[in-house]
């Protein structure tokens, strides 16, 4: 039989026990409530920049798409003003993809796909006669990418093509001879280089 004292002793004993298992479910389920908040949040943002992402690329791809379209009128009209329109539009392009929080500058395809756009933009520059924001380009194309280049059909390189066109001074035969450009390009600074000075 159990005594009053007994009972008195017992019961806060219970309440104790009580009290503390049911601060440790509390604070069990408010953990579980965190860590599910905090998981649902982490979904939640991935998919946020995950759509921002793809909104951004698509909006790449149209902005390309247009500056091409405007390249391609540029050469069938032979339009100085075109060229500067398509080069401007193409730096454009470049501009903003850098500036979004979801390009991916070390994704092999990305990267490659910014620096023909800058190759586009800078040979759209030197056709329109802009050479010193053609100059510009393709010192931006080397900070942004050092030790990388692009090469045309022919297999020549697009950084050396752009040395050859932007150059003040005329290159040295040893020069030349060091440059990867295409043929018709190194018969051509030849012949200018002939001319004047015959």
């Amino acid at each position: 039989m159990t005594t009053a004292t007994q009972l008195l002793t017992k019961r806060p004993t219970s309440k104790y026990t009580l009290s503390l298992l049911l601060i440790f479910t509390l604070s069990a389920s408010s953990t579980t409530s965190d860590s599910h908040d905090n998981q649902a949040a982490s979904v939640n943002q991935n998919n946020t920049l995950q759509a921002g992402y793809i909104a951004s690329n698509e909006t790449t791809i149209k902005c390309q798409t247009h500056a091409k379209n405007i390249a391609s009128h540029a050469e069938e009209v032979a339009s100085t003003a075109q060229y500067l329109a398509a080069a401007k539009a193409m730096d454009n392009c470049v501009s903003s993809a850098l500036q979004n929080r979801g390009y991916n500058n070390d994704k092999p395809t990305e990267q490659d796909n910014i620096m023909k756009m800058m190759a586009v933009a800078t040979l759209n520059f030197i056709k329109a006669g802009d050479v010193i924001t053609a100059a510009r380009e393709v010192e931006k194309f080397k900070r942004i990418y050092p030790n990388q280049d692009l090469y045309f059909a022919d297999y020549s390189s697009f950084l050396d093509t752009t040395t050859a066109l932007l150059s003040i001074e005329p290159l040295a035969a040893s020069q030349m001879s060091s440059l990867n450009i295409s043929r018709a390009l190194r018969d051509e600074i030849e012949r200018k280089h002939y001319w004047l000075n015959h």
